[in-house]
Order: C-alpha cells, then structure tokens, then sequence
C-alpha cells in the first residue's frame, strides 16, 4: 500500500480514503479499493484514472537526471503519477483546497459526498454532480463548515458548462476561462487543468512549490521543467513536503 500513499493522498486527489487494509473511494458509481498496482491494472475506468498507458519509467529516469534536487524527491518516491480525474471533481476539489490542509480537503469532500451525493455501496456515496450540488444553498454550505469558499462553489455550480469548453482551448485560454469562476486564481486553474484535463504543460503554484523554487531555482522559470512540467511539480510538492521546508 506504501507504493499509492502518495498518489492518493497527497495532494492531487481527495477522493480516496485509508481504510488500513486498502485505499477506497467512490468513483464512476462504483467502490474502487485497491492495495497494490495489481488491483488496478486489469481494471478499464482504473487503468486510465492511473495513467498506466504513459511511460513513466522513462520520465523518471530524465527527471532524475535533470539535477540533484528532482533526483532526490524520485529517489523519496519512486512510483509517483499523476492521476486523470473527473474534471468537476477536480473543481470542486481544488475550490476546497485553497488556504487549507490535505486533511481537512478531504473532510469536506466527504461531507459534500454525503450530504448531496447518492449511496453507491452501503456508507458509500458519489460525489455530487453538478445537477445534484445544484439543490444547496450557501447557508447549507455554511454549515457544512466550508468558509469563505461557499460563494465560489455556488459559480462553479452556475458556470458548470464551462468545463466543456476547456479541451478545445489551448493552454492560456483554458486557464483564463476557468478563472472567470469566482474564486479561482491561476494556481486553481492550473490544478484543474493538470488533474482534471491531464495537461501536462500545466504548473500548479502553491506555498510548497514556491519555497522548493525560491530554495533550489532561484531564477528559473517553468519551463526548466520541460518535457516533463507538470510530473516535475507533482515531484517536487511531495518532496517539498518530505522535507518540510520552512
């Protein structure tokens, strides 16, 4: 299980939950619980979300070899991908994690799944869609105790057809549509676009990135990162937090 704890829980996807024995969330109206690769990699919706198609192997070896620092945080973890996700997933998901902590992110996307969801296994509910997230009210979304970001989740609700523009868009189009949502900044919108729509030219900023950036690169821009952009961020947030940087 050590080989996913990263994956899935740190920091790109608050869908999933440590159950001891498994990992399990509730995704494509089904109950995933996975252990290891293998429950995975014979699956059709799995194998895509986990992206075994992409050589990442490959990647890895060039990441490693770009500099010490990334060769480090490959070293820590080895196994790193970037997941496909559910585009409204991603932003909803990422609506949450601003100014917040992976714990608790993942405690209101539970309380979102349970209070508008649909059971899909005993004690088991989807994540709402949009239609369904369409029945709250920003003080439903009071008590469910998500902040300042109620209003934003109410846009993202009313401009929910936006995301069925973004794939036609190039990069900086996709970006600045996306943050015509209230609420969203480039650092969301670029987590959307990286989680949500696999784009891998995509560079999420958060506190983490810019202290390992300030620390390490001081003076380059992403593009240092290239071909390999949004797997070297993916690397460098988890190591950024392997190593608790102050």
């Amino acid at each position: 299980m050590e080989e996913l704890r990263e994956i899935l829980t740190g920091g790109q996807s608050f869908s999933w939950t440590d159950e001891g024995d498994c990992f399990s969330a509730t995704l494509n109206e089904k109950v995933y619980r996975v252990r290891s690769a293998e429950d995975f990699e014979d699956d059709s919706f799995l194998h895509e979300y986990f992206d075994l198609d992409y050589d990442y192997d490959k990647a890895r070896r060039e990441i490693a070899a770009k500099d010490d620092v990334l060769a480090g945080a490959v070293n820590a973890f080895p196994t790193l991908r970037i997941l496909r996700q559910d585009p409204w997933i991603a932003l909803i998901s990422f609506i949450l994690s601003q100014n917040n902590n992976i714990k608790r992110i993942t405690g209101l996307y539970g309380k979102l799944c349970r209070a508008y969801g649909h059971e899909v296994e005993k004690g088991y509910w989807s994540f709402p869609t949009p239609q369904e997230l369409s029945r709250t009210s920003m003080a439903e979304l009071r008590e469910l105790k998500v902040g300042f970001r109620d209003s934003y989740i109410m846009d993202a609700i009313d401009k929910a057809d936006i995301l069925t523009e973004i794939p036609a868009l190039d990069y900086h189009d996709a970006e600045s549509r996306l943050m015509s949502i209230r609420g969203i900044g480039k650092k969301v919108a670029n987590c959307v676009l990286l989680f949500g729509f696999h784009r891998m030219d995509a560079f999420p900023i958060d506190v983490w990135i810019r202290k390992i950036l300030d620390r390490y690169y001081p003076g380059k821009g992403v593009e240092y990162f290239d071909p390999y952009r949004a797997l070297c961020q993916q690397y460098l947030f988890s190591y950024a937090r392997f190593l608790d940087l102050e």
